[in-house]
C-alpha cells in the first residue's frame, strides 16, 4: 500500500483500493474500488500485480506488462505502457522508482534496473578514487623548473606566474596499483582551446604561442578498464612583456597625451605666426591704403578749396556786370515805349532769374567754407513770416493759387539771424508757389514742446517717398535731365536746411504724390526781449 495524494490505496488482485470514508472512526471505514487509478484495457482485465507512486505519477504492474501515468484531481490521465518491461513476471512482485526517475523491478529471482525517462535525468557513474598528478611544469628553452613536487588540487589557490614568451612542458603520473598497462592522459588548456586532446600514453606534454592572461591546466586520466579519473586543474598567469604592463600602457598614454599637446602647442604657435604675420600684412596694407586716402583726401580738399574759390571769384565777376546790365535795363525802360518793352521785360526776368542762381552758389560757397557769419538776435517769428509773405503774395495771386496767411497771434520770439530766417521763408514759399498749379499755398506760424515754428501747405505736385533721402542734397531735383518740367538749381531746400542747421533749427517735411507737401521750420523759442516788452 501506498498514499496518493495523502489518501491510503491499497492493491489487490482485482484492483486499486481507497478509503471511501476517511472522516468516520476507524473500524467503520470502507474501501471502494477505483477503476480510475487503472489503465482501459480491452477484453479481460488483467491481474494487479504492483503499484508505485511518486511525485504526482503512478506505475502500476498489471499481468505481465508496466504502465506509468500521471496522477490528476479526476483520475490518472497520458497512461504510457513500459514495452521493454512487457515480460512474463511472477506474482509477487516489488516495483521501486528512485530520485532520479529509473525504475526498480523486483521479484524473488531477478532485479531489473529501467530507466524509464530520459537519459540525460540519469547521473553519471562516481569517478573513481584517482587522480593524476601534476608532477613539473618546465620552461624547455631555459630548462627552467616552474613547479615540481606538490599534488595541486581542483583549486590550488593562486595562478602559477610565467613568463611571457615562453614554452611549458608538463609531466604527469597517475600512480594505480593493481593495473598492468599504462594510464592514458588528455589535456586541455581552459582560455585557449575548451577542447580536450586526443588519449595519450605520453606523460608529457608542451604547450606554446601564449598570450598573456589567465589559463587553467586541466589533465584527466584513463585506465585500463576504461575508468575515468577526475579531473586535476592547474592555474597559470602569464605575464605580459614590460611594454604591455599596465606601467607601460600609462607610459604610453603619458607620451600620446604629451605628443597631443605637443602637436596642438605647435599648432597653436604657428597659427598664431601666421594671424601675426597675417595681421602686419594687413596693417601694412591699411598704411598703405590709408596714406594713399590722405593724399586723395588733401587733393579733394585742394580740388573742393579751388572750387569754391572758383565757384565765389566767378559769383563775384558775373554778378557785378549783371548787376550793371539790370541798372541799364531801368534806363532803356523809360527811354523805349511800347511793344519794344517786352524784350526788356524778357531780359530783365532773365537776368533776376541769373542773380537767384549766383547768389545761391554764392550763400552756398560761403557755407561750405565757414566764412558765413550767423548774428542771432531775439527776432519776432511772425513778423519775418508776414513780411516775406506779403512781398510773394502777388506771385501766388499772378498763378490764380489761393494764398493764406495764419498767424498765432501770441509773440513769438527765437534768437535768429533775421536775413537768413527771411531766405529760408523765401525758398519754402517760392517752391510751394512754383510746384502748385492750381489749389492753395498757406503759411502759418505756431509752438510745440517748447519751439517755434513756421509751415508752409501747399496743394501741389507732392514730392516722390524714394527721392526724400536726398531732398535737401545740393544740386538734386525729383526731376531730371528732359523730363524736368520745373526750372531750378537744387540749391534752394540745400542752402535753408544748412543755415536752419546753423541757429540750431530743422526743416521736416510732410507730403504725399500729387496732393501736396507741408514743410515746418521750426527753431528753440527764447524769451521776448525787454525793449519789446516795454513797448507792447
Amino acid at each position: 500500500m501506498h498514499l496518493i495524494d495523502s489518501t491510503l490505496t491499497i492493491a489487490s488482485s482485482k484492483g486499486l483500493y481507497q478509503i471511501e470514508n476517511p472522516a468516520v472512526r476507524p473500524e467503520r471505514r470502507t474501501f471502494t474500488r477505483q477503476d480510475a487509478l487503472l489503465p482501459d484495457i480491452e477484453g479481460e482485465s488483467p491481474m494487479v500485480k504492483s503499484f508505485y507512486y511518486k511525485n504526482g505519477r503512478l506505475w502500476v504492474v498489471l499481468g505481465n506488462r508496466v504502465f506509468v501515468g500521471e496522477v490528476q484531481s479526476q483520475g490518472v490521465a497520458d497512461w504510457d505502457e513500459m514495452a521493454p518491461l512487457h515480460f512474463p513476471k511472477s506474482e509477487a512482485i516489488s516495483v521501486f522508482v528512485d530520485d532520479v526517475g529509473t525504475l526498480w523491478l523486483g521479484d524473488q529471482l531477478r532485479l531489473f534496473r529501467y530507466a524509464a525517462r530520459a537519459e540525460a535525468d540519469v547521473p553519471d557513474p562516481a569517478p573513481p578514487g584517482f587522480a593524476p598528478l601534476i608532477r613539473r611544469l618546465i620552461a624547455p628553452k631555459e630548462n627552467r623548473l616552474l613547479y615540481g613536487g606538490t599534488p595541486h588540487r581542483e583549486d590550488p589557490g593562486s595562478p602559477l606566474p610565467v613568463r611571457y614568451g615562453e614554452d611549458l612542458r608538463v609531466r604527469v603520473a597517475s600512480p594505480q596499483y593493481g593495473t598492468t598497462t599504462p594510464p592514458e592522459y588528455r589535456y586541455r588548456l581552459l582560455g585557449r582551446d575548451d577542447e580536450w586532446s586526443d588519449w595519450s600514453s605520453a606523460p608529457t606534454r608542451r604547450f606554446n604561442d601564449f598570450w598573456e592572461g589567465t589559463y587553467r591546466l586541466q589533465v584527466q586520466a584513463r585506465n585500463e578498464r576504461g575508468q575515468l579519473s577526475r579531473i586535476t586543474s592547474f592555474p597559470l598567469e602569464i605575464i605580459p612583456p614590460w611594454y604591455r604592463s599596465i606601467w607601460a600602457y600609462l607610459v604610453y598614454g603619458l607620451g600620446f597625451l604629451g605628443l597631443a599637446y605637443g602637436a596642438r602647442r605647435f599648432y597653436i604657435v604657428k597659427e598664431e605666426k601666421r594671424q601675426a604675420r597675417r595681421r602686419v600684412q594687413k596693417l601694412e596694407r591699411e598704411r598703405v591704403v590709408a596714406e594713399r586716402l590722405k593724399k586723395a583726401n588733401d587733393r579733394l580738399r585742394e580740388a573742393n578749396r579751388l572750387k569754391e574759390d572758383f565757384l565765389a571769384t566767378t559769383s563775384h565777376e558775373l554778378r557785378t556786370p549783371l548787376t550793371n546790365i539790370l541798372g541799364s535795363l531801368e534806363v532803356l525802360r523809360g527811354m523805349m515805349e511800347g511793344e519794344e518793352t517786352e524784350f526788356l521785360d524778357m531780359i530783365e526776368e532773365n537776368g533776376k532769374r541769373l542773380k537767384r542762381t549766383l547768389n545761391a552758389l554764392l550763400d552756398l560757397s560761403m557755407l561750405r567754407s565757414g566764412e558765413e557769419d550767423v548774428e542771432l538776435t531775439p527776432t519776432s517769428l511772425d513778423e519775418c513770416v508776414e513780411r516775406v509773405a506779403s512781398d510773394l503774395r502777388a506771385d501766388a495771386e499772378e498763378k490764380g493759387l489761393s494764398f493764406r496767411v495764419d498767424l498765432s497771434g501770441a509773440p513769438m520770439w527765437a534768437d535768429l539771424d533775421e536775413q537768413y530766417l527771411e531766405q529760408i521763408l523765401r525758398n519754402l514759399i517760392e517752391n510751394a508757389i512754383k510746384y502748385t498749379d492750381e489749389g492753395v499755398v498757406a503759411v502759418s506760424t505756431g509752438t510745440a514742446e517748447g519751439r517755434v515754428y513756421a509751415e508752409v501747405e501747399d496743394t501741389g505736385i507732392g514730392i516722390d517717398e524714394a527721392f526724400l533721402p536726398d531732398l535737401f542734397e545740393e544740386f538734386k531735383q525729383e526731376s531730371r535731365g528732359r523730363s524736368r518740367t520745373y526750372e531750378g538749381n537744387g540749391l534752394g531746400l540745400a542752402i535753408s536746411a544748412r543755415l536752419a542747421d546753423q541757429m540750431d533749427g530743422a526743416i521736416r517735411v510732410e507730403t504725399e504724390k500729387h496732393k501736396g507737401s507741408r514743410f515746418r521750420v521750426e527753431f528753440p523759442r527764447s524769451s521776448e526781449p525787454a525793449e519789446a516788452g516795454a513797448e507792447g
